[in-house]
């Protein structure tokens, strides 16, 4: 499989700028996110790896690669109703994400953000410095609803 896309030579240049080595299981990581642009669970992220040509990796090896990437910047953890920790890529445009309760399908939806005013009165109000923020809509995608 062709391990480049635009985004991911961009990343890659950038990573590799703030010395990062850009072995071949990071660029499939990149290229993982770069692609899909979703969360993906270490289980999920696994079995994307074998259409890189990547011999099978330990858990441990993934998590370490995982978050060298978390602490660049370039992705960030979440966690959904059923607490298992997902990474996607840090984006520029802020999102959010709904959740099939049923099969656990995720996608990303774009609402009009009146949070970025709720975010500014919390973090008056709190004295917290608000950095991000999470929401999550939970219910019954297409395919389960129809059930």
């Amino acid at each position: 499989m062709k391990l480049e896309t635009p985004r991911t030579a961009e990343l890659r240049y950038n990573l590799a700028a703030e010395g990062f080595r850009m072995t071949k299981l990071r660029r499939a990581l990149l290229e993982i996110f770069a692609k899909n642009m979703k969360p993906f669970s270490v289980d999920e992220i696994r079995g994307r790896l074998k259409k890189f040509d990547i011999p099978e990796v330990h858990k441990v090896t993934l998590y370490r690669e995982l978050e060298v990437l978390v602490e660049a910047g370039v992705i960030v953890p979440i966690y959904f109703h059923d607490q298992v920790q997902r990474y996607e890529f840090v984006e520029q445009d802020h999102h959010h994400h709904i959740v099939c309760i049923k099969c656990d399908a995720i996608a990303d939806i774009d609402v009009a953000d009146p949070f970025d005013k709720l975010e500014d009165q919390v973090d008056k109000k709190s004295k917290f410095t608000i950095l991000r923020h999470s929401l999550e809509f939970f219910g019954l995608c297409k395919s389960c609803a129809s059930l």
